[in-house]
């Protein structure tokens, strides 16, 4: 399960941030971000269906949100692996941050563990988050847009969909074939008369959806 958002800030001020979907995570971060003591611990918080990870170093804090069913591990190797890289490249750090979070969630079989980095993880309190921020926050996110870019955070516009001119063509020679197999068949059964009836009313309908299709497509 994914990690879906990942935040640094230094002296409690928030320096680099990156989401995989849409959310409220900003509002949520910066609250936690802004109570979590300075000192160097780690620290995972429950937040309904949600996990808050964070990483304390220097007074940087490395914080991520995962979904509840993503491992503990895996948030925490994550931390481990952008704290190490901040130190060494603090500068425009957010495609970093998403060059890591596709890793760690994507590609996890190349990630290297360090020694040590696991047994850590049972000294590593969980708690409930109310117990932080003092009262009960919604997270709101939007798994469906999940995406990588560059950009922190990404939506997904509808996707349309629009019949090109050679689906037209198409149609048209379909409907022209079904058109004489029903004259054919009206000529052998119902005699000539019958026949100019229903071409009538095919002709008709066909202008009819034409005109409707061309009036849809303008509107548009």
């Amino acid at each position: 399960m994914p990690i879906l958002f990942s935040v640094i800030a230094c002296d409690k001020r928030v320096v680099s941030k990156f989401a995989t979907c849409d959310g409220n995570f900003v509002e949520i971060s910066e609250r936690m971000v802004s109570k979590i003591p300075v000192h160097d611990h780690k620290m995972t918080y429950l937040h309904g269906k949600y996990l808050i990870h964070y990483v304390v170093h220097k007074k940087n804090i490395f914080l991520c949100i995962t979904e509840k069913t993503c491992q503990r591990s895996r948030a925490f190797l994550f931390l481990n692996q952008i704290q190490r890289r901040f130190t060494e490249y603090v500068k425009n750090f957010e495609h970093i941050l998403a060059e890591e979070m596709y890793r760690y969630n994507e590609d996890y079989s190349t990630i290297v563990i360090r020694n040590g980095e696991l047994d850590e993880l049972n000294r590593i309190s969980v708690e409930s988050s109310e117990t932080i921020l003092g009262e009960k926050m919604l997270l709101v996110d939007n798994i469906d847009s999940l995406s990588y870019s560059t950009i922190s955070y990404v939506g997904r516009a509808p996707e349309q969909i629009s019949i090109s001119v050679q689906d037209k063509k198409r149609f048209n020679f379909i409907f022209i074939g079904i058109f004489m197999i029903i004259v054919g068949s009206s000529v052998y059964v119902f005699g000539p008369i019958s026949c100019v009836t229903a071409t009538v009313i095919i002709v008709f309908t066909f202008i009819r959806s034409l005109y409707v299709s061309k009036n849809k497509t303008h509107s548009n």
